[in-house]
């Protein structure tokens, strides 16, 4: 393609690259990076000007040695040249840039020879983590391939500064937003503490470009970005995250801009929205012209091609019939390889002469298979299917998913909504599929997640804190996410309990679970200190809380003479124990008494006119997932983890936390 002329700015735009998906798999291992290389020679070949890649660059945020390397080649080779680069920065890139050592762009930098510059933000898989708040991203950025923007530090309190650039007479002003958890964004906007500054100099002529990750419809009331959130006097949203590809520009009519939804360049779930053409744009801006958007349809992408049946359709299938069943799938397996055969002979068009049949690409294929009996009132049973695995295995060496070829759900009845189970009950069978079909036939684990904990009704750990934690665990393989939310829970359960004074001594233990549970819910906010993906629990005074909440006060005050003590001030010295400790506060009738206890089975420390509160003790263990009670002894435990042996008494403090709350008792 030519070059563009001297008044015009165009711009490669891709988003959702997902380097690394599923590299492990033999079959489509290496379709992520092979697109994204495919999307670099697109990039040079068109001669553009600068790429955008609106997040996601990278699946997880550790990516691997191979998906690094991938990447720095395919950037190297489509980036790097002798072609001058036309875009004249005008703004203080430092501004932009603070949170970096180097704050220029790199293609202003003398030490390398960049012909096109590459413009990213950080997605949900590819965030920052860590104490030093670092992301793929910043590597890339150091290394002189990448321009890291729009990096976010504090969720609360965010500043969107623009790139200005100028090409002839047309300029640009480029906005960019790393991704932030949807809820945080969502009251953050709501508070006004979003703040975008703009260019004061020729106001008028800047074409206001902006580039968002987060999600574009409402998966929940405040899980998702409205675009009436957004300000006016931008011109065009560039939209990621959300994976289906929509080739054209969809005008805002309130706000008077236009949203560009560019999907992603490789299917990480069988499902409808991954089912459409994926492609990249070029974006062509010229001051006195409407902006021009042109499609280009990836070649690389693997063929996939989606359906839904249901067999009461199928007037000639029997419910009992599981050998005529399983042979009308099969068939309408076969014409979807057929059909998406013939697709990609069409896609590789001359290449294909050159390329042996046995090298064709092997499609995706996915059929969605509504198996639930007829609804006519009658007791009738479900059409019987094969298993999915073993069905699907039967195209193996033909499909490049030969495990997951078949998926079978069943249709919700109207009449299964009045035989719910209890809200503790595990979720089931139903639960997933109903999971699934709401989730347009994909279940990820942080729905799954969600659904089981909405029905448990945590009294000490928040759902909505776990649930990320289990995110966190799954997704971005981090380790110590569980330990470390639910360590930091106890700590700060344990520094309300001890706030508010003579809820330590109540003689009714389920009012402690409800101090706890309404303090939870109101003070569950965001600690900015932290990561912006993270949710921190601020504790505030309990006392004052329940006094704005409710009328009637929940717990009697304790005079301070009854404020426990601790006898043994010089206990001999142990080796610290693995397993995680608990606090356990006793009131029995000799008197009120502080019990430090852990999971040692070492006795001889063990204070003998003790004894018989440390059995009471043992019984007393419990997970963190709830505050239970003994009416009888009036025994509460709070625990730092799961555990499931008894725990003997102990008075030597083996946490911080316990010191704390010692120390706070003393005084």
């Amino acid at each position: 393609m030519e070059y563009p002329d001297a008044d015009t700015i165009r711009i490669l735009i891709t988003t959702d690259n997902h380097v690394g998906y599923n590299e492990t798999d033999p079959i489509t291992g290496d379709d992520s990076w092979k697109t994204f290389h495919e999307i670099m020679m697109l990039a040079k070949n068109y001669n553009v000007d600068m790429v955008l890649q609106g997040g996601d660059l990278f699946h997880v945020n550790k990516p691997s040695k191979k998906s690094l390397y991938q990447v720095m080649k395919s950037i190297r080779m489509g980036c790097m040249g002798d072609k001058p680069c036309e875009l004249e920065l005008l703004s203080d890139p430092s501004q932009v840039f603070y949170y970096n050592d180097f704050t220029d762009v790199n293609y202003e930098d003398p030490n390398f020879n960049v012909a096109i510059p590459v413009f990213a933000i950080a997605g949900n898989h590819d965030d920052a983590t860590g104490e030093s708040l670092l992301c793929p991203m910043d590597l890339l950025q150091v290394s002189g391939l990448v321009n890291h923007f729009g990096k976010v530090l504090e969720a609360d309190k965010i500043t969107i500064k623009p790139l200005l650039f100028q090409k002839g007479i047309t300029k640009l002003a480029l906005y960019g937003m790393a991704s932030v958890r949807d809820e945080r964004l969502f009251r953050t906007f709501k508070e006004g503490n979003v703040t975008f500054e703009i260019p004061s100099m020729r106001e008028g002529e800047w074409f206001n470009l902006m580039c968002v990750h987060q999600n574009h419809t409402g998966h929940t009331n405040t899980a998702f970005l409205p675009e009436q959130f957004l300000p006016e006097f931008l011109d065009l949203v560039v939209w990621g995250h959300e994976h289906e590809c929509i080739p054209h520009l969809v005008h805002n009519p309130s706000k008077q801009f236009d949203v560009l939804q560019p999907g992603s360049s490789v299917a990480t779930s069988l499902c409808d929205a991954e089912a459409q053409s994926k492609n990249v744009f070029i974006l062509q801006i010229r001051h006195d012209q409407a902006p021009e958007l042109i499609p280009i349809p990836l070649n690389t992408v693997r063929t996939f091609l989606m359906k839904s049946v249901s067999l009461q359709d199928v007037s000639y299938l029997r419910p009992h019939d599981k050998e005529g069943i399983s042979k009308y799938l099969a068939n309408q397996v076969e014409e979807m390889i057929t059909e998406a055969n013939e697709n990609t002979r069409c896609k590789f068009g001359d290449a294909l002469d050159e390329m042996d049949e046995q090298q064709l690409p092997l499609p995706l294929i996915r059929l969605r298979v509504d198996y639930s009996g007829p609804d006519n009132h009658q007791a009738v049973i479900d059409y019987q299917v094969e298993n999915p695995r073993r069905f699907s295995n039967r195209f193996v060496g033909r499909v490049a998913n030969g495990n997951n070829v078949v998926q079978f759900y069943k249709r919700r009845r109207k009449h299964d909504s009045g035989s719910r189970r209890g809200a503790t009950s595990a979720v089931n069978d139903t639960d997933v599929e109903r999971l699934i079909n709401e989730r347009g036939g994909e279940l990820e684990v942080n729905t799954l997640v969600n659904d089981l904990l909405h029905k448990m009704q945590l009294s000490l750990l928040p759902e909505v804190g776990m649930n990320e934690a289990v995110k966190k665990f799954v997704d971005k393989d981090e380790k110590s996410a569980l330990k470390d939310f639910i360590d930091k829970e106890i700590e700060n359960e344990v520094d309300m309990l001890v706030s508010s004074g003579g809820g330590l001594h109540s003689d009714n233990p389920e009012q402690i679970k409800s101090l706890i549970k309404q303090v939870k819910r109101a003070n569950y906010t965001v600690d900015s200190s932290s990561s912006p993906n993270d949710v921190t629990p601020v504790t505030a005074s309990s006392a004052q809380l329940l006094h704005e909440r409710t009328e009637e006060p929940v717990f009697t005050p304790t005079p301070e003479s009854s404020i426990p003590t601790r006898k043994n001030k010089n206990p001999p010295k142990r080796k610290t124990s693995p397993i995680s400790e608990s606090i356990a506060i006793s009131d029995n009738d000799d008197g009120d008494e502080i019990v430090l206890s852990d999971n040692d089975d070492d006795t001889n420390n063990m204070d003998t006119s003790k004894q018989g509160t440390s059995k009471s003790n043992k019984t007393a263990a419990t997970n963190t997932a709830s505050l239970p009670s003994r009416r009888d002894r009036q025994t509460t435990t709070v625990s730092k983890s799961n555990f499931g042996r008894g725990s003997k008494a102990s008075k030597t403090p083996k946490t911080d936390i316990l010191s704390s709350l010692l120390a706070r008792k003393r005084k």
